[in-house]
């Protein structure tokens, strides 16, 4: 018999190859007296995390080395590189079962596959599929993760997770009623399953969030998400897969229907409805498929682009919330809020304001028209500015002293112009560009209000990375 090495290289070298199959031959060639069982993991269906289930069970394995090859690959969310197996063999046992696994990855049909192929002893092959389907069922299980659809696959992220539950309702400055009503209709829906039953209608619901950027959405869907920890999060970046964006709105759905009663996320549903899509889609919301227990919660800068058999037909998104620009009273809550955080670093900082809400009062009346998002930058780019100029008091550079309201309202007036300008610029060049990122992007450079940022959170990331042990099956 021939090592796994050397029938991998023919297997791969064939014109149409169909290695899945003259794998298992090979197995069972192999151990023609053992059990046997395959896996086969496909992009957009269940993945099969053995090294995972393994680490979380306690489980250490024994890697082949001469059968086995390996990549090096990069966590982004944890910073940390690891080895993963490409193909090889490991070994280990879990319930008193010694088990030999092949493992053997390809690309085919603009598809990543990956086969694993259990080789154990026993009278048949049960206690192979018990452990297979303990792999898959841990990894269907979040743990301090969110759902997260881009690529065409789904996957997990811990990053999103953290962003979640940093968010909280006391940070967003809406109307009362309004912020009251999309957090009623969010928790009653998955408190009355049963009043949707006794009117014989499918317990299912759309809501969408629209209005201009920079409003609110976004951390809304955030402390939708913290405050309802029980109900599984699907968060969905894009319809496209390799196989174009029908097979992603399919593969969305199929995950959805599994993982209910859950919240699935569309953000930017009018970037992400693209022609191709928009009758696929309208069957998967409310066509021949069970969609109980899913809430979609969609949000759109551009209504107007959005075909009116979705956004007005109530089977749906039969719910609507307009994130408007702040109004005056708004703003000056917002403010407030803003103004507070910097009062409450003044021992560091040196930075405080004696009249808040007097301060507060005057860049509300300055900021007509302006989104929650600029505002927010507002407050970073003045931050910015105190901390140059102590930068330069440090140095020994003469820098007048000035009242600390006086520069905020300086940066007011400095932002505003930005804005009128980048408004101007993106008319005269006829570049649809929003008056408000261009002015951000003039303001300021990304990691220059990151700083800021963190300073205000109190968060510092750890940019550090290390290898981990083992090899990644």
């Amino acid at each position: 018999m021939s090592s796994f090495t050397a029938f991998l290289a023919s297997q791969f070298g064939t014109p149409v190859p169909n290695p899945h199959l003259n794998l298992i031959q090979y197995a069972k060639a192999a151990y023609p007296q053992s059990q046997h069982v395959s896996v086969l993991y496909t992009l957009g269906y269940s993945a099969f995390p053995l090294s995972g289930y393994l680490e979380a069970v306690g489980v250490k394995p024994t890697v082949v080395e001469p059968e086995t090859h390996s990549t090096l690959c990069y966590a982004e969310d944890t910073k940390t590189v690891y080895t993963k197996a490409v193909a090889g063999v490991t070994e280990f046992t879990h319930s008193g079962v010694a088990y030999r696994v092949y493992k053997a990855s390809w690309s085919q049909d603009f598809r990543p596959h990956e086969f694993y192929h259990l080789v154990f002893a026993g009278a048949d092959d049960s206690a192979g599929q018990a452990f297979a389907q303990a792999v898959f069922a841990w990894g269907q299980d979040l743990r301090e993760q969110i759902w997260v659809f881009e690529g065409g696959q789904w996957d997990k992220s811990k990053q999103l997770y953290k962003a979640v539950q940093a968010a909280s309702w006391d940070d967003i400055v809406l109307d009362e009623q309004f912020k009251e009503g999309l957090r009623r209709d969010t928790k009653t829906f998955f408190e009355n399953k049963d009043a949707y039953a006794s009117l014989n209608i499918a317990w299912k619901r759309g809501i969408l969030l629209l209005g201009p950027p920079g409003n609110g959405k976004t951390e809304s869907i955030k402390a939708l998400l913290n405050e309802n920890k029980h109900i599984a999060p699907l968060y969905v970046k894009s319809f496209t897969t390799c196989r174009g964006p029908e097979e992603g709105v399919q593969a969305i759905f199929e995950h959805a229907r599994a993982h209910s009663p859950c919240i699935l996320i569309l953000e930017d549903l009018d970037a992400m409805l693209v022609p191709e899509v928009r009758s696929l889609f309208l069957n998967e919301m409310d066509g021949l498929a069970d969609n109980e227990g899913i809430l979609t919660i969609a949000t759109t800068n551009h209504p107007e682009r959005i075909d009116d058999s979705i956004l007005n037909r109530p089977s749906r998104f039969d719910v609507k919330y307009d994130f408007t620009l702040p109004d005056a009273a708004l703003r000056k809550t917002f403010a407030v809020k803003w103004l507070g955080k910097v009062n409450a670093l003044a021992a560091n900082t040196g930075v405080e304001f004696e009249d808040s809400e007097a301060t507060a009062k005057v860049v509300a009346e300055k900021t007509d028209g302006w989104s929650y998002a600029i505002l927010k930058e507002l407050f970073v780019s003045f931050l910015l500015r105190m901390a140059h100029d102590k930068s330069l008091r440090r140095s020994g550079v003469d820098v007048p002293s000035e009242a600390v309201e006086s520069v905020l309202v300086k940066q007011v007036d400095q932002l505003a112009a930005q804005i009128v300008k980048a408004k101007n610029e993106s008319a005269e060049s006829g570049v649809a560009k929003a008056g408000m990122d261009a002015a951000l992007a003039a303001a300021m450079g990304s990691r220059q209000r990151k700083a800021v940022q963190d300073m205000m959170s109190g968060l510092r990331g750890n940019s550090g990375s290390f290898v981990k042990s083992g090899v990644d099956f």
